[in-house]
């Protein structure tokens, strides 16, 4: 959390440095004073770029919000299938039961240890061997038991939970290709720029307001980052889902 307030606090540093030098430097090369023509040349120009660049920042953020809440749904939906497990497994027979609810306790608690770095794609090999490990147990079971409905359901859940795990890392890389960021990051700067070049009577107003329009810009590229990368940070999608499945683990162990 720490580590994005200030990656934020740099990003809106240097946007309001950018607003202010640009219009430092449009005094040096504009070196006779400009009236209205001037302004009314440039106005066309200002319009059709914040114009586009509006348009494409705004269906960007729209589209990596649906990403987000795709991601943050399937965390919901994969918490909710071990919990239904979890339960399953009071059906089974004793030994059966008593592997299957470590299992899946194994499997919870390494979740939410590899949470920290699923956005740099790193898995655990504990959630994986403990899904292998589940699929075996199921297999070996004899003829008579592997046909039991208890048994079919839970290996019907199971594969929805292998599938809800594969999303889930998918979900933890980013979507956004690097020829989108670039153009919207020049789109920012050229924006900025063609800010910084209008004349306004008052000087000191024109860097307030070319700087606040560059903060703008800056939170929402920023609020697009954050949301194309939703794992591994305290303002995204958090683990509690799955703390909330072994308050479930719990309840069922203590008959409830």
């Amino acid at each position: 959390l720490v580590g994005l307030g200030l990656f934020l606090g740099v990003l809106v540093a240097v946007s309001v440095v950018l607003a202010v030098g640009v219009i430092a430097a449009a005094d040096r090369v504009l070196d006779e004073p400009v009236g209205a023509a001037y302004a009314s040349a440039l106005s066309p120009f200002l319009t059709t770029v914040a114009l586009v660049y509006g348009a494409l920042l705004g269906f960007t953020v729209v589209v990596a919000w649906e990403q987000f809440s795709s991601a943050e749904a399937n965390v919901i939906s994969e918490s909710s299938t071990l919990a239904t497990m979890y339960r399953q497994t009071v059906g089974m027979p004793m030994a059966e039961r008593s592997e299957m609810q470590t299992l899946l306790r194994t499997y919870t608690a390494a979740v939410q240890v590899e949470w920290d770095r699923s956005d740099d794609g790193d898995t655990s090999d504990a959630a994986r061997g403990a899904i292998t490990q589940m699929y075996r147990v199921l297999g070996r079971q004899p003829p008579d038991t592997a046909s039991s409905p208890i048994n079919g359901e839970f290996l019907g859940q199971l594969t929805v939970l292998t599938s809800e795990r594969n999303t889930r890392v998918l979900d933890a890389r980013p979507r956004i290709p690097g020829l989108l960021w670039t153009g919207m990051l020049f789109g920012a700067i050229l924006l900025i720029c063609l800010m910084g070049f209008t004349r306004l009577p008052s000087k000191g107003g024109h860097m307030v307001l070319s700087s606040a329009v560059a903060v703008l810009l800056s939170l929402l590229l920023f609020i697009v980052f954050w949301l194309d990368h939703p794992f591994g940070r305290q303002l995204g999608v958090t683990p509690a889902p799955f703390e909330h499945a072994v308050q479930v683990f719990d309840g069922v162990d203590g008959g409830t």
